[in-house]
């Protein structure tokens, strides 16, 4: 739609100015909602909440036989699911990251290791099996 007046009045540029700083701010919200590592932790929560576990660990990633299954091996990594997230990552051969503990909370775990273990749970939903995880090459 065109203006009729050659020169816009004051009421419509900061209307357009109003309607552009809107569209903006929808789309920066959109992107953080997107890739911030608080929306990715409350979907990898919501994910490991409805997930069907298997194997009955301890805080530590070591098998116990009380209590109520609570961690799932997801190849790269063990899954520990309680009041604190934890994932113990294995080195598999390839990788660029070895063996560690990630804390999977607010401002404590790396939005990328969030969403390989987010990743790992969609494959292991689709696919019924862990992502393979093959040790590191020992050979001399």
């Amino acid at each position: 739609m065109q203006d009729d007046d050659t020169n816009p009045s004051l009421a419509r540029g900061l209307f357009r100015l109003g309607v552009l700083f809107g569209c903006v701010a929808l789309i920066l919200f959109f992107f953080w909602e997107t890739y911030s590592s608080s929306a990715a932790l409350s979907r990898l929560s919501a994910a490991a909440s409805n997930f069907s576990y298997t194997e009955k660990c301890d805080a530590n990633g070591n098998p116990t036989t009380t209590g109520e299954p609570n961690c799932i091996d997801l190849g790269r990594y063990l899954f520990i699911y309680g009041p604190v997230m934890k994932a113990f990552r294995r080195a598999c051969s390839g990788s660029d990251d070895g063996a560690g503990v990630v804390i999977l909370e607010k401002n404590k775990a790396p939005r990328i290791e969030i969403h390989r273990v987010e990743k790992a749970f969609r494959f292991r939903s689709r696919n019924g099996a862990s992502v393979p995880c093959l040790p590191p090459n020992t050979t001399s």
